[in-house]
């Protein structure tokens, strides 16, 4: 599915082979006990009232449920909350306008009937004719976990990056990127209006098979877009969950990983599995694969 594709950029690191996937992180979208809405809200409401004044007239037509996301990126700090709520309306309605409004319509037509109709998406993506020749359900899907989180689903080794950037520019796989990222955001939004919980995005690399450096182009456009996407969706991101590691740096994580602070290591997950049973990513989204896959996540972001 289109609307999960890269949904943490943070791909690149992963795909540049098994000596840099320790390094791998992404914040969390918050370390809060609980994302429940209500008490969020109840508990930010100081800070979202502070965002709100520091920022003018930018969040007026903004519900508190999107200031949260900000003054939570921001804990404590108005004024970086309102520099970044500027930052992010200038791009929405300047150079990024048409990619807001793009993924605003592609949405509303994906969801209409109640379901998800996958194809107004895609075909409405940046480059969509070029780029979704190489990024299929075979190198990314996305799966929704057990308590509503949107999680993708990356096997790296699965890109052909090399011909892919043969056919589209750096600049061009970063506007699909942000394409990406705008859907995620507004279907992570839909679900936390409905079910009451801040909706993440998390990130699930499968490195089976990594043997290589990526593309030079696809870096950094993978570097480019995540630059991006941490500054235009603040509060969004989950963990990152590094999956089927080669054993030699399965055997320095076990002891490198202790040495991390308290909250990076739930922010970063490390696991064999459970990707290793697919043959084909898309397996995951057929059962009785799917309820499998989405046990061993659940027990691997819980470890």
């Amino acid at each position: 599915m289109i609307y999960a594709a890269f949904a943490g950029m943070g791909i690149a690191l992963a795909s540049r082979g098994a000596r840099c996937s320790a390094l791998v992180a992404r914040r969390a979208v918050t370390d809060e006990e609980t994302l429940d809405t209500a008490e969020l809200l109840k508990k930010y409401a100081n800070q979202i009232a502070d965002v709100r004044a520091a920022s003018g007239n930018l969040l007026k037509d903004k519900d508190d449920l999107y200031v949260l996301r900000f003054a939570i990126e921001h804990k404590g700090d108005p004024v970086a909350a309102s520099k970044n709520v500027k930052e992010v309306m200038e791009w929405r309605n300047g150079i990024g306008k048409s990619i807001v409004d793009a993924a605003a319509e592609a949405v509303a037509k994906a969801t209409e009937g109640g379901g998800w109709n996958n194809e107004p998406v895609l075909s409405s993506a940046p480059h969509s004719e070029k780029v979704s020749k190489f990024l299929t359900g075979s190198q990314i899907v996305v799966v929704t976990l057990p308590d509503g989180d949107l999680c993708s689903c990356i096997r790296a080794s699965a890109i052909d990056d090399k011909n892919m950037m043969d056919e589209v520019t750096v600049q061009e796989m970063l506007d699909f990127f942000i394409y990406c990222r705008e859907v995620n955001f507004l279907v992570a939004q839909m679900r936390t209006q409905s079910n009451g919980r801040l909706c993440r995005l998390l990130a699930a690399n499968d490195l089976t098979g990594v043997s290589k450096f990526p593309d030079g182009r696809f870096q950094e456009a993978l570097t480019g877009s995540s630059k991006m996407a941490t500054l235009l969706y603040p509060g969004l991101s989950g963990p990152t969950v590094i999956l089927n590691l080669p054993g030699i740096v399965r055997l320095l994580v076990t002891f490198l990983t202790p040495l991390f602070p308290g909250a990076v290591q739930q922010r970063l997950k490390f696991a064999r599995g459970p990707m290793a049973y697919l043959k084909d990513l898309k397996d995951v989204l057929k059962e009785p694969i799917k309820s499998q896959f989405l046990d061993d996540m659940q027990t691997v972001l819980n470890a």
